[in-house]
């Protein structure tokens, strides 16, 4: 070739080069993509042309003149060598001779020319041209597609791997906002509400919900949905046997489903209710212990592609936090639920405390004090009267006396303190059978271990309860108090022969604050894992039962006495 030749080549690679330097300014992949390929048809005046570059997912365009039977022929290039590296590496190395591969397509005749792109000297993808029928490669067309192999692979993947580290680093800004987000606050809707939000934006989707398992009607609720038509799934609820999200609640297993009319799983239930259509799916199940407690799903994914390997990573690390935070937060409501069980126990024990010094000791003290003005009255009139005043006086203040220390009892049993909960429950009877009516009748059976301190006070509480609730509303002649161990067990039972009452109306009740002393003796008996049964018939009496697990106990008591 001549020095002119040469130099009219050179000129005519300038644009190429020109294009080359506007190519760096690119950040986006895609963007990338289209303007590699514009400027490569541009500089070799071909007719159109395909540039495709391997990843997850692929990333390709296809512009220009191209008839049908050329088109197939690039897609069956670009499929194969795809498929190619999926499978292994293709390493050609920085050889200076790189494979150009050309084809004239019979029905056309257009001359069609491929070359792999190169990134360190591994093939990441391939331009190929497309020039008109009876066309021959130039030295300048073979010199632009080496330096598009080499120039714009480089590029491409200098600017995959850019993306992937910021996408990384958008993931670990997500996660860590979303861990902030969920260690703020214990208010789950709130929390839930926010991550869904997030899960929306960061996966570059249209809607999410997360559904939450109701172990005793074996369904899904979607309890924090977000996106368009929230409100009409707010609460709704579906069989844990239907739908993509039912299928992942019961085999603990996620999946990605980028069509959802070609997967039998899918449920178009949720869709009819609500007039949105969900095209594509990816849901992971919320796990606290290997125990499957709702599903983490998000709809629609806004790019062609579909959900990717990689969202199901980012997903199944923000359902591991959601989980957690959906563990904390019902541990939380929970502890406030028995703190406010705690608080209405106590006031109603205080309501109880105040009625008897109103009703008792207190109106025995104002007896007490008008009987003394009477009296000293009658020592001025008539002293020996005085006398069988003063006797009667003695009479009332011993009974003052006596309620003033059962009070006490119930309120600071020291006998229960000292010498454990049978003893006690003994001293408990002793008081009560100085009065005329009921009988009270005690068997101990024999036990005098000592439990755990607070549990011994909180079963004393609960017989206490049951014993009260006896004398105030049952009207017995007797009441019996029968205490019995096995070797799992402290079984206490407290039975009257009184009037009784109808068990399940009482219990029904007990919503709208009825018989709250059923009420006060069953959240007892759960805070000392124990079990209350109640058995009572209208004129048959009434038996309660606590059974408190025994081997527990002892270990608890082992490790009070072990502390003090």
């Amino acid at each position: 070739m001549s020095a002119s030749g040469t130099a009219g080549e050179t000129e005519q690679n300038l644009p190429f080069l020109e294009i080359v330097s506007k190519l760096t300014r690119h950040s986006d992949v895609g963007e990338f993509v289209n303007a590699a390929l514009d400027g490569a048809i541009q500089s070799t005046r071909c007719q159109g042309g395909s540039l495709v570059l391997a990843g997850d997912p692929p990333r390709g365009v296809r512009t220009g003149e191209v008839p049908s039977e050329v088109d197939e022929q690039i897609s069956r290039w670009e499929d194969a060598l795809l498929d190619r590296l999926r499978m292994s590496p293709w390493e050609i190395g920085d050889t200076e001779n790189l494979p150009v591969s050309t084809h004239t397509v019979q029905s056309t005749q257009h001359l069609l020319t491929s070359i792999p792109l190169l990134h360190r000297g591994r093939v990441t993808g391939s331009l190929t041209l497309v020039f008109p029928p009876g066309h021959v490669l130039s030295l300048s067309q073979r010199q632009i597609l080496t330096w598009c192999a080499r120039g714009v692979g480089n590029l491409a993947g200098m600017i995959q791997q850019l993306t992937t580290t910021q996408h990384g680093l958008n993931q670990l800004s997500f996660l860590h906002e979303t861990s902030q987000a969920l260690t703020s606050t214990l208010d789950l809707r709130e929390v839930l509400d926010n991550t869904m939000e997030l899960a929306t934006e960061i996966l570059d989707a249209s809607a999410s919900t997360l559904m939450l398992i109701d172990e005793e009607t074996s369904e899904l609720v979607f309890d924090i949905p977000h996106g368009e038509k929230r409100e009409l799934l707010r609460s709704y609820r579906m069989a844990m046997d239907r739908g993509i999200a039912g299928w992942v609640a019961t085999q603990g297993q996620p999946a990605i489903v980028n069509d959802t009319t070609q997967d039998r799983r899918f449920s178009r239930e949720a869709d009819a209710r609500t007039g949105f259509l969900t095209e594509s799916v990816i849901c992971v199940p919320l796990q606290i212990k290997d125990r499957t407690i709702g599903v983490l799903e998000v709809l629609n994914k806004m790019s062609r592609e579909g959900f990717t390997q990689d969202d199901l990573r980012l997903l199944s690390t923000l359902a591991a936090q959601a989980a957690i935070a959906i563990e904390n937060a019902r541990l939380y409501r929970s502890l406030r639920e028995e703190r406010d069980k705690i608080i209405r126990v106590e006031e109603e024990a205080r309501r109880e405390l105040a009625r008897d010094l109103h009703d008792g000791t207190l109106q025995t003290l104002s007896s007490i004090s008008m009987n003394i003005d009477y009296i000293k009255r009658l020592l001025e009139h008539e002293p020996l009267s005085a006398i069988a005043e003063l006797d009667r006086l003695q009479e009332t203040v011993v009974q003052a006396s006596r309620e003033a220390r059962t009070l006490l009892f119930q309120l600071r049993p020291i006998v229960l303190e000292t010498r454990g909960l049978v003893r006690a429950l003994e001293a408990f009877v002793e008081q009560l059978q100085a009065e005329e009516s009921p009988s009270f009748h005690f068997h101990d059976g024999g036990f005098d271990g000592r439990l755990a301190n607070g549990v011994e006070i909180t079963a004393f509480m609960i017989v206490q309860e049951a014993v009260t609730n006896a004398r105030k509303h049952a009207k017995p002649e007797n009441v019996w108090l029968n205490v019995t161990t096995d070797e799992t067990h402290l079984r206490i039972v407290v039975e009257d022969d009184g009037q009784g009452f109808d068990l399940e109306a009482a219990q029904a009740s007990t919503k709208q604050d009825a018989h709250l002393g059923l009420v006060n003796m069953q959240e007892r008996a759960g805070m000392i894992d124990a079990r209350l049964t109640v058995q009572s018939r209208p004129d048959h009496g009434t038996k309660i039962v606590l059974q408190v697990p025994l081997s527990s106990l002892q270990d608890q008591s082992r490790e009070s006495r072990a502390s003090t």
